[in-house]
């Protein structure tokens, strides 16, 4: 028998299998259990990058290099603000200590003195600070005596005790190199090493001072002084801290030129250097090891010192395109005060002025060299300034108001005397002979300078003056070197003068001419009638400008005894001379060195050898949102507080 397929079997299985898929299709059957996809986690978005804060400062020059004892421009020192802060500040010509824990006094107990037994030939100071070989005649200080009023000249015979200083200055804490090495005392004697060793270029006035200089534990060095020598400014004799964990290995004249030293100098300061191009730019970048660094100090994390072209003029445009944010004084903007005083009006920048401690003098040849022998009236100058109303009424007619308002946009002050207003040993009410063309032709006339012919645009002629020859014309030679200031202040005097009836040749003379030393030098020579010059004043009143003792002869090889010559007017006074004297020789008795200053300013005004017409003005210009700002013309570098530099739309200051 034939098998049939079993289609009832098939058919039955085939209903079956259609019927559980459309129940799994309609969910009725339990679903097998299934992983999940993977779903992504939503990143954050990524952190726009905050760019670092930049601050440009413009410098008039490009340092010669950055060593602590090389270069000693004003661009070196702006940079060099920023690596080292302090070790000491200056402001109004007083020392501020930055990393020392205070200055050291006598009440602080920083400073001590010490009797010390000194004989023949042993190196001492006299009174006025020199160090000479202790022999008969020397005027010193003995055991106990701080002032001029108890000095002695020894008599080469008597056992001899002299006052010692001896002066102690402590570290402030936590302090670092910017390798992150501690900053020492070692460090600031091994400064003191390197500045003393013959092979560094730098005065040695303060070494030869010294008897000894070490460190008494990590934080504390000690200063003692030459005996005898005693000083109201104690911090002058800190040495700034070289590294010595980097350097030491080095010899004085291998630093003269090493790249550590000169180049890539570390500081303890707010930046450290990161880059020099030669002929554009010093890079800085923030110091991540600065003591103030908990403070938020500094404000920018790069620094960026550009040199621009010396120029007779700066193109303060740069300062609106900012390609500079700070103009230095290094620039010298001394010449564009009105430019910048209008741009500050319509908001492009903000100024800053300072006035001194350079100031300009209009000096007067009372005594020429040719006078030193016997005068001799037919072969000599005629003496146009022996009689003292000659001085002063030139001071008179000088129209010193005009040259104060016209170049320097009354940023300065018609000078009382040769020390500005604000500093220590300044004196006050002074006659400042304000422009009084009535009275400078009375005393003319008194000293018997007449204007005959009653014309005021010809010269006075000389009636019965004393060395003068009757009708010699008041015709005075004015030297003066050439550059725009003077060009233009030149313009005040020739105008001024002539209305009293003086007559005022002009000649314009290279720097190298001008100064060049005697006898032929047209002003260390003292051949002249006016001289214009400037001198540049300290916390030490340069009262030896003045002194008999530094007139430049033929017996002293035109060098003065001790500073150079500098009384280039011959002007001599005995109760000056003693003032002087008594001033640079009081020791610790600072109300002493302010009364005998101020009796010499008094002596120096009414006497008149010099005129001083206006202490110079030192600019500084920022963008206007720099903030922080200080400037003070008495300290090394206008930007010794860069480290608190910030940008703001109002300054906390305003």
């Amino acid at each position: 028998m034939t098998k049939r397929p079993n289609t009832m079997r098939n058919s039955v299985l085939a209903i079956v299998l259609i019927s559980m898929f459309l129940l799994s299709a309609c969910g009725q059957v339990q679903p097998q259990a299934t992983t999940p996809a993977p779903t992504s986690t939503p990143q954050p978005p990524t952190a726009t990058p905050v760019p670092p804060k930049t601050l440009v400062v413009c410098l008039g020059a490009e340092p010669q290099n950055l060593y602590l004892y090389g270069d000693s421009s004003r661009a070196k020192w702006s940079v060099l603000e920023a690596v080292y802060d302090g070790p000491v500040d200056t402001e109004n010509y007083e020392p501020v200590p930055v990393i020392l824990e205070d200055l050291p006094t006598l009440d602080n107990g920083g400073i001590a003195l010490q009797a010390v037994m000194v004989g023949e030939g042993d190196p001492v100071a006299n009174v006025t600070g020199d160090i000479v070989a202790l022999k008969k005649g020397v005027k010193v200080f003995p055991a106990g005596c701080t002032s001029a009023e108890c000095a002695l000249q020894w008599d080469g015979e008597t056992e001899l005790e002299l006052t010692q200083m001896v002066v102690s200055f402590s570290l402030l804490d936590g302090i670092t190199w910017s390798d992150g090495e501690p900053l020492t005392a070692e460090d600031s004697v091994f400064s003191f090493e390197v500045s003393a060793d013959p092979a560094t270029a730098v005065t040695k006035t303060n070494i030869d001072r010294t008897f000894s200089y070490a460190a008494l534990d990590e934080k504390t060095v000690q200063w003692v002084g030459q005996p005898g020598y005693l000083t109201l400014n104690p911090a002058a004799f800190f040495w700034s801290p070289l590294p010595r964990h980097q350097l030491g290995e080095l010899s004085a004249e291998e630093l003269n030129i090493a790249d550590l030293a000169n180049v890539t100098p570390l500081g303890w300061g707010a930046y450290q250097i990161d880059e020099w191009v030669a002929g554009d730019h010093i890079r800085l970048v923030k110091n991540p090891n600065y003591y103030r660094a908990a403070e938020g100090l500094p404000y920018f994390d790069i620094l960026v010192y550009r040199f621009i072209p010396t120029t007779p003029e700066a193109d303060l445009s740069m300062m609106v395109t900012g390609e500079c944010d700070i103009f230095d004084t290094s620039v010298g903007l001394e010449n564009q005060l009105k430019q910048i005083r209008a741009m500050e009006g319509e908001g492009d920048l903000k100024a800053y002025f300072g006035m001194g401690p350079e100031w300009e003098g209009l000096n007067l040849g009372i005594k020429p060299a040719s006078y030193d022998d016997v005068y001799n009236p037919y072969e000599d100058r005629q003496d146009f300034f022996g009689d003292v109303r000659v001085r002063q009424a030139i001071g008179y007619c000088l129209d010193r108001e005009r040259i104060q308002y016209e170049f320097t946009i009354n940023q300065s002050v018609i000078p009382e005397t040769y020390l500005p207003p604000n500093h220590p040993f300044a004196a006050s009410g002074l006659a400042a002979y304000a422009r009084n063309v009535v009275l400078g032709k009375q005393l003319l006339d008194e000293a018997g300078w007449l204007d005959t012919d009653d014309n005021p645009s010809t010269p006075r002629v000389a009636v019965d003056v004393q060395n003068v020859f009757n009708g010699t014309e008041l015709t005075l030679d004015y030297y003066v070197t050439e550059s725009f200031l003077h060009a233009n202040v030149r313009k005040v005097i020739v105008e001024s003068l002539a209305d009293c009836g003086i007559q005022v040749t002009t000649n314009y003379l290279p720097v190298t001419e001008m100064f060049a030393g005697g006898p032929d030098g047209v002003v260390f020579g003292r051949n002249f009638d006016l001289a214009e010059l400037a001198w540049s004043t300290g916390r030490q009143a340069p009262c030896f400008l003045y002194s008999s003792s530094e007139i430049p002869t033929a017996g002293n090889k035109w060098l003065g005894t001790r500073y150079g010559g500098v009384n280039i007017t011959g002007w001599s006074n005995d109760e000056y001379d003693a003032a002087c004297e008594l001033a640079l020789s009081a020791g610790l008795d600072r109300e002493l060195a302010i009364n005998q200053n101020q009796r010499m300013q008094e002596i120096l005004m009414e006497e008149l050898p010099v005129i001083p017409m206006f202490f110079h003005v030192k600019t500084l210009v920022t963008r206007m949102d720099v903030c922080g700002v200080n400037l003070d013309v008495t300290s090394r570098s206008p930007l010794k507080d860069i480290e608190s530099y910030i940008f703001a739309d109002v300054c906390p200051e305003d």
